[in-house]
């Protein structure tokens, strides 16, 4: 993931601007109880880790050291760890040496329930950071060590993010003598210069301000609560969930152009962690209970690109209705999830262009967007019968087929994920791609799409004025899928 990551980093921000920015002082806490601790810890031999040779006999001596700031929260040593709670289908260990939390019962790793992980290198080889960044130097160090430890921490932040209904959160990574401050959200990284964190209070500020601040600027999501014991007994048994799945709920509105349209509220399952790159969209779908209408329903939640010609998911689905598109799922709810406190929005993108941070034009600007369909179907891959998977590509591509010519809509996501069958009826789903006849150009300077399904060349490519070529290359991928099921056997045993 190291390398992945690097367009996405922002830096350097200087670290007092970063505490200030993100974990603002809330007004009641005591600047001068701050200083004092802070004088007092760094004189006494329990601060100074510069003699500790070992990374490893680091780790107890720095939470000793730091727990005097943060009473309230408790450090501990998960070197030895890894989650094996959360992380099972993981092919690597989600093993940082020490994490925070803030219940004050945790034990070991669990990335469910962590506010802060810490990595420690011990060798300057294996900082992931440089020094002084400028035009010709890049912020990623380009060593082999370097990606190493920059595809660790971004594989922690990422587990962290897909479990936890968060907006963002902090993680530290110190290199010896050295801390770097790093929030992680869905359009990616911003990172401190390194400071001395035995001499500076620069590392003690912040878990001393993150210790105090409210659940907002630590990264919850706050339009995501926990469901009463009635409502989580009553979804698990409706989704025939494991007694002790976590549920939460959330509400989304009817119509967010329309003030008094009602809203809809949700009872939630807590997602499972994944080991996907960490910038991105982020789909997260899953049936879930309507409270109100005693219903299920399905519920999608995605970091959706926020860009000019980049219209809503749900705005798209009324926009196909409108025209009466065929084979399309109704949208019965939907909105951009934009918080209150300014903090909880990504915020990466907004210090893309700042004097102080290295050239990067790769991150793009995301929103939360959620929406709730009226029906919750069965895999395309799931079908009874050769009849029925043709007869559902067939429906697939009608949709497609109105949507172009009446809806003036391309859907450019055309592939087997994207098609379900519900009560025997075929639906096309997911139009969080799809763009807009009367936009001509690229939207967005990376490439999206379902890579095994986007088409390489075509005679279309050629001559993409002819009317036959119009949306065509689209289209063919998907018929190449049916013929790849047919090569595979899967077809074989319907016949």
């Amino acid at each position: 993931m190291g390398k992945e990551i690097q367009d996405y980093i922002i830096g350097s921000m200087l670290v007092k601007n970063f505490i200030d920015k993100f974990l603002p002082n809330p007004g009641d806490n005591d600047i001068l109880d701050f200083t004092s601790r802070f004088a007092s810890a760094s004189g006494s031999d329990v601060f100074n880790l510069r003699s500790i040779q070992k990374e490893q006999d680091a780790y107890q001596p720095f939470i000793n050291s730091m727990q005097e700031f943060t009473p309230q929260l408790l450090f501990v040593n998960t070197s030895k760890n890894a989650d094996t709670k959360n992380c099972t289908s993981f092919t690597f260990n989600v093993m940082p040496d020490v994490c925070i939390y803030a219940d004050g019962t945790s034990d070991g790793c669990d990335i469910s329930k962590v506010e802060v992980h810490i990595k420690f290198k011990w060798n300057d080889a294996s900082d992931t950071f440089t020094r002084h960044p400028g035009v010709d130097k890049p912020i990623v160090s380009q060593t082999d060590k370097g990606f190493d430890t920059l595809g660790q921490i971004t594989t922690y932040a990422a587990a962290q993010l897909s479990v936890q209904y968060c907006t963002h959160i902090f993680s530290v990574l110190i290199i010896h003598n050295r801390a770097c401050l790093i929030r992680w959200d869905r359009e990616g990284a911003i990172i401190t210069n390194a400071f001395d964190y035995q001499h500076k209070p620069h590392l003690a500020d912040f878990f001393y301000h993150f210790a105090r601040a409210s659940p907002a600027l630590r990264g919850v999501d706050t339009s995501v609560t926990p469901a009463s014991d009635e409502e989580a007994t009553l979804t698990r048994t409706a989704l025939k969930l494991d007694p002790t799945t976590h549920m939460f709920k959330v509400a989304v509105p009817r119509d967010p152009a329309v003030e008094d349209s009602g809203w809809l509220t949700l009872i939630i399952p807590q997602p499972v962690a994944k080991g996907y790159p960490l910038v991105g969209r982020w789909t997260c779908t899953c049936p879930l209970l309507d409270i109100l209408n005693k219903k299920v329903v399905m519920f999608k939640d995605s970091w959706r690109v926020s860009i000019k010609d980049v219209l809503p998911e749900g705005k798209t689905y009324r926009l196909l209705k409108s025209h009466k598109v065929c084979n399309v799922t109704t949208c019965i709810a939907f909105h951009d999830v934009i918080h209150a406190v300014p903090q909880q929005n990504t915020q990466t993108i907004k210090f893309r262009n700042t004097e102080w941070a290295c050239p990067n034009q790769a991150v793009t600007p995301h929103t939360l967007h959620r929406l709730v369909l009226d029906i919750v179907g069965e895999k395309l891959t799931d079908f009874e019968s050769s009849r029925q998977l043709v007869q559902s590509v067939r429906g697939a591509l009608v949709a497609h087929h109105d949507a172009f010519a009446n809806a003036k809509i391309l859907h450019r996501d055309l592939s087997v994920g994207n098609i379900v069958i519900y009560r025997g009826k075929e639906f096309l789903i997911d139009w969080d791609l799809a763009k807009l006849l009367i936009i001509q150009g690229p939207r967005q300077t990376t490439h999206t799409g379902t890579w095994q399904f986007i088409y390489v060349r075509s005679p279309c490519q050629k001559h993409p004025r002819r009317p036959w070529c119009q949306g065509r290359p689209r289209v063919q991928p998907l018929c190449h899928f049916v013929d790849g099921l047919d090569v595979q056997g899967e077809l074989h045993e319907f016949r």
